[in-house]
């Protein structure tokens, strides 16, 4: 599935429930995700007023929200946006960006460091929080479904479910299910 693609969400029950393994491996993913954005503001350079101080190793803070943004937005959300929910966050710090430099002649601003940081918070507090979600109760395919899970399982409705767009969790859901069973 590409970034691009329509949501395809299935009928509630269609996909496996991950087991023990599948669990433990959203559980760590969710952690890693979380312990982001703990990063984000517990080292935040108050005192410097530099929220986003040079883009030494925390560059790779970014990788992941490049890559899979769309995926968080459109199928947390059940929204088949498209690419738009990154173009947007593009231009809007691209915005912040060039009022950075143009105020300060340098990016390492808070004027773009701050909202930078909280679009960062905003990725890793979903994803992680998802995968944490998921972790728990088992939310079959993909872990950003899990919040509608769980309001799912809150109400007596039942919430659609979406394939992972992460194989490798299918993958590991799959195997373990033909363990058991066999």
């Amino acid at each position: 599935m590409k970034q691009s693609d329509p949501l395809e969400l299935v009928e509630a029950g269609s996909l496996i429930r991950p087991g023990t393994i599948g669990r433990v491996v959203r559980l760590l993913i969710g952690g890693f995700c979380l312990y982001a954005v703990a990063e984000l503001f517990l080292y935040w350079e108050w005192t410097t007023n530099q929220p986003f101080s040079s883009l030494d190793n925390r560059f790779l803070v970014l990788l992941a929200p490049l890559c899979i943004f769309n995926y968080v937005v459109n199928i947390g959300f059940a929204k088949s946006w498209g690419r738009r929910p990154a173009t947007i966050s593009f231009v809007v710090l691209a915005v912040f960006s060039g009022a950075a430099f143009v105020a300060t002649s340098s990016f390492d601003s808070p004027i773009l460091g701050i909202p930078l940081n909280l679009w960062l918070a905003y990725f890793y507090a979903h994803l992680g929080l998802s995968f944490v979600l998921a972790a728990i109760l088992g939310t079959p395919g993909c872990e950003m479904r899990a919040i509608p899970d769980l309001f799912g399982k809150i109400t007596g409705k039942p919430s659609s479910e979406h394939h992972c767009p992460a194989a490798f969790i299918t993958k590991i859901d799959e195997w373990e299910k033909s363990r058991t069973s066999a």
